[in-house]
């Protein structure tokens, strides 16, 4: 299994991840590799880390952690005219293989973003993208993420979040509640599934989890339907999920597949062959 979707260092108040820790996780998990993302954004956590930082600590364990690189876009002159493309370039050429998360304090369609997404669809680096009503903010139905994602056709974006994921079904209506309950149609989701080829999802956190398991056999349904647009992820940001052994992702994929619930091809395009495809990791 690929986890796309993980981080370390120091983010809360709580202690500091070490990278010892969640490999540790990894190892008692059959979890192989695991892409780390930094925080630059001052609207998530209490303290920054920087891609800087990711790139050496995958430079320490190159064979299980994967880089994944942040730019604020509100950084320099905060405007569409910051050299992002630029940036995003050099971290690409030190290795790093996706951006994310992406969940600055402003709306998904703000031009410093969108400058940031046409640098990503040149230079081939797919977006992991969180919303909710303060990140990166969109409202009911993903409105402004579906007209990014038909603006930038060649930059892949994959949603995550707690204001991502409730949008499965076509009853929630209020950005302060949380998702509950069977499923209804008409969800954003599974059409924009359907209609955009560069339109994915993570299932990390509690919000990809819930998503899935809220109505089970519908959740089921939709990994084997989309079993092309999902990537395994955990979403890993405090220690207290592993010491607790709180991170139900891995064990709710593979119970899937054991109960014969998700066919063997869905289990290995969302465990892993997805992330080997979208983001060309060796």
């Amino acid at each position: 299994m690929i986890d796309i979707h993980c981080h370390c260092g120091k983010l809360y108040w709580d202690p500091e991840i070490k990278p010892e820790l969640v490999l540790k996780w990894m190892d008692a998990n059959d979890v192989r590799k695991a892409a780390l993302h930094p925080i630059e954004n001052p609207e998530e956590t209490v303290y920054y880390v920087t891609t800087w930082y990711i790139l050496e600590v995958c430079e320490q364990y190159p064979d299980r952690f994967i880089p994944f690189m942040n730019v604020d876009p509100r950084r320099l002159q905060s405007d569409a005219s910051v050299p992002f493309h630029r940036i995003i370039e050099e971290y690409k050429e030190r290795g790093c293989k996706g951006f994310g998360e992406c969940m600055s304090g402003l709306y998904t369609d703000d031009p410093r973003l969108q400058a940031i997404y046409e640098a990503c669809g040149k230079l081939e680096i797919p977006i992991i993208f969180h919303q909710d009503s303060l990140r990166t903010r969109d409202e009911v139905g993903l409105v402004r993420f579906e007209k990014m994602i038909r603006k930038f056709k060649d930059t892949v974006f994959i949603g995550h979040g707690p204001g991502f994921w409730p949008n499965i079904s076509g009853d929630w209506e209020d950005l302060q509640q949380p998702a509950t309950g069977p499923v209804t149609p008409g969800g954003a989701i599974p059409r924009i599934f359907t209609e955009y080829p560069n339109a994915y999802a993570d299932i990390s956190a509690g919000s990809g989890y819930n998503a899935l398991t809220r109505d089970p056999e519908f959740g089921y349904e939709f990994m084997e339907r989309f079993q092309d647009k999902l990537f395994f992820g955990t979403d890993i940001c405090h220690t207290s999920q592993i010491e607790e052994d709180r991170i139900e992702h891995a064990r709710y994929l593979r119970a899937a597949l054991a109960d014969g619930k998700i066919s063997q091809q869905c289990f290995d395009k969302i465990a892993e062959g997805n992330a080997l495809r979208v983001f060309d990791i060796e």
